[in-house]
Formats: C-alpha cells, structure tokens, sequence
C-alpha cells in the first residue's frame, strides 16, 4: 500500500497552486493545466459573462438588482472573476457617469499614499508628518505620523461640516487646529485630516494630486471618467476634497487591490502594502485599515463615535474576507477575495437608517443586504 503524499490532502485548487508554485505540470503521470490567468480589461473593451458561466445564481443576483433599483441607486457593477456579470443604469446613468464618490476616496488616497511610501518619496509611514506640515515643527504636532493620518488617530480636532471656501487653505486651516489627543491614543473619524494627505502627495512630487493620479494609478489602469475635485486656494494652491469617478473605473481600482496590487503583468504597488492597508491598522477600532473598511472582526466604531465600540462584524451575512471603500450617498466599492467579486454601486443615499455613529458613509444595513445578496448568489469557483 503507498504511502499518501501530502498533495492527496489538498483541494484541487491548492493542489494547483502548489504544482504551480514549484513549476509542475504533473503529478505521478497525472498532467495539471495551469491556473487561469487572471482577466484584466484592455481599453474600452471589458469582457461580460453569463450569470450561470460565472457560477452565479440567476435569481439570487436579480433581487441584489432589484434591491439596488428599489434604494435610489443610479448604477450597479458586479466583476466576476475581473469580468462583468451585471452593469445596470437607472436615472439617465450612462457606463461614463461619474460623479464624486465621496469617501469612499480615502481607499485611493491610501493607495497612492503606498505608492510614494513605494517610490521613496515618503520614507515611512513612522515619520513625522511635520515633514510635509511645516507649521508642526518643534510642536506637540510632530508626534503625528502618517500612519496616524491613514487610521484615523492623529488626534486632531475634527471640523468635518466647514464649508471649504476659496479663500482659505484648508490644508493649513486643518493644520492650525488643536490637538485633542495624544497621536495614537484615540480613534476618531477624522475628513479634513485625510484631504491633508491630498496635499501630502503633491508636496511628495511636486506636481498636482491628478497629474500624479493620472500617472500612477488612473492612466495605468485605464480610468477614463475620473479626476480629483479641487477648487481654487490662495498662493496658486488648491483644495482637493472628493474624486469623481464612474462606476467601470471604480471596479478598476477595486479590481487592482482585488488583484492584489497587479495589474496586467505589472506590479502597481506591492501586495504586500494592499495587505497592510486592507488589515487592521491598530487596536481601537479592528473593523479599520488605512481608510479601508474591513468586515471579519471582531467588533467595530463608525464615523460619528456613537455607541463606542459594537461587537460583531459589519457586515454578518458576507465573508469575513470582505472588505470595501465607503462613501456618503452609498458609493460603495465592495472587494470580496475569497469569491472573486468585486461590486461598485452609485447613487444617492439608499435610505436605510443607520446605527449610532454611521454619519459619514459608515455601516448601514444597506451594506450587508446588498453585498450579502450577491455573496449568496455565488454557487460555485
């Protein structure tokens, strides 16, 4: 009787990966095709896939449409396997719509911020931001770091609601606001300090945050309908809030961190800063990566702060692995690895009432109920 090999332990897709690890293409006189490679658009071209061909439930993924329809949505895409399953427009919504996406931005600021940290324009996410921020040099300020800034624990005094007018620079107007904790010792959902890191990068490369967008991350990808909303600053600057997108560049984006920073044979940032960024970034609120919303944990905070922490994952119904760009009005960009998906949705504010603290795009019930339709409708690979 022969011995079991290790190999005979393994699914058939871990046994894939394994032969493909080492460069087997067989097995004791068994041959292996290779693992697919992975689809990735080119162009205008993007390629669609029957509901049943992508191992999804026809039925399941009509009510997450009609779901969607039913809850002031203006267009939905569903990626499977990087392909589109389903791309549905409501309102006049055309595939080149865009609009801004509110904070769901903070995840592309996060990825750009990775990209400098990649280019050795930014040496660490440990150095003090006072690097960038002149004005917090030799205060207590320059105990912020950027990591603070990316989690949300710098411990600034939020002004989140100020109307951003042309004659102020907002980045030195959030520059010049107290401290109200020490960096590091409270989490606190904080809009204006994470539009510093807008600024971060322009001072980082000397150019504007979309001639460095276009470069790095939209031109690469092929992201046609987007740009930064920026209005006029004094001393020729600008203030840089929100980025507009449409929904195909949004699934882009989410595709790329889905793909794990690879982008058609090219590494656009290291998988293993898209797995940093996509984990928990420090103990006070688990459910939080850098501006990334992560399901899974444990327990988690929203925005606003109230009901300190809850426990429990964010979204229940889905996979733990599951983890998404959030923004006002429910702009959404849902990343789900274990089952391929990648779904982005626009639209005004679903209507759903939220839990204590949601206010800024948080958790709603509209998460859960949308992306956990979808998820239960995937039957198979």
């Amino acid at each position: 009787m022969h011995k079991k090999t290790s190999f005979q332990y393994l699914t058939r897709r871990e046994l894939l990966q394994s032969v493909a690890a080492v460069g087997v293409t067989s097995l004791g006189g068994a041959a292996f095709a290779a693992p697919p490679k992975p689809y990735y658009p080119r162009g205008n071209e993007w390629e669609t896939r029957a509901l049943k061909d992508a191992g999804l439930d026809a039925a399941g993924i009509e009510g997450a449409i009609q779901y969607a329809a039913d809850h002031n949505s203006t267009g939905l895409v569903i990626l499977r396997g990087g392909r589109i399953v389903t791309e549905k427009y409501w309102k006049d919504w055309k595939p080149e719509t865009s609009q801004p996406i509110y904070s769901s931005s903070k995840s592309i600021t996060a990825t750009l911020i990775g990209m400098a940290l990649e280019d050795g324009r930014i040496k660490s996410l440990n150095q003090s931001a006072s690097n960038f921020v002149s004005a917090w040099k030799g205060t207590p300020k320059e105990a912020i770091t950027l990591r603070h800034m990316l989690t949300m624990t710098s411990g600034i005094k939020n002004s989140a609601g100020t109307n951003i007018r042309d004659d102020v620079d907002a980045f030195e107007e959030t520059a010049a606001l107290p401290l109200e904790h020490q960096p590091g010792e409270v989490w606190a959902y904080n809009t204006p300090v994470y539009r510093m890191l807008i600024r971060v990068l322009e001072i980082a490369y000397g150019q504007s945050i979309d001639q460095y967008t276009q470069r790095k991350l939209s031109g690469p990808l092929g992201m046609q309908y987007s740009k930064w909303d920026c209005s006029p600053a004094p001393e020729n600057k600008t203030n840089c809030t929100w980025y507009r997108s449409c929904l195909r560049d949004m699934s882009r984006f989410g595709l790329l961190i889905l793909r794990n920073g690879q982008w058609n044979g090219k590494q656009l940032i290291s998988a293993k800063y898209v797995k940093e960024s996509t984990s928990t970034s420090q103990k006070l609120n688990e459910s939080y990566g850098y501006l990334w919303w992560l399901n899974g944990k444990g327990s988690f905070r929203m925005p606003g702060g109230g009901g300190g922490v809850q426990p429990g994952m964010l979204w229940p119904d889905c996979p733990p692995d599951a983890f998404g760009a959030l923004g006002a009005q429910d702009k959404k960009i849902y990343v789900v690895p274990s089952l391929d998906l990648v779904v982005s949705r626009h639209g005004g504010a679903a209507g759903i009432a939220r839990g204590p603290g949601a206010e800024g795009g948080g958790r709603s019930s509209f998460d859960n109920e949308l992306l956990g339709r979808i998820c239960r409708a995937v039957k198979q690979g």
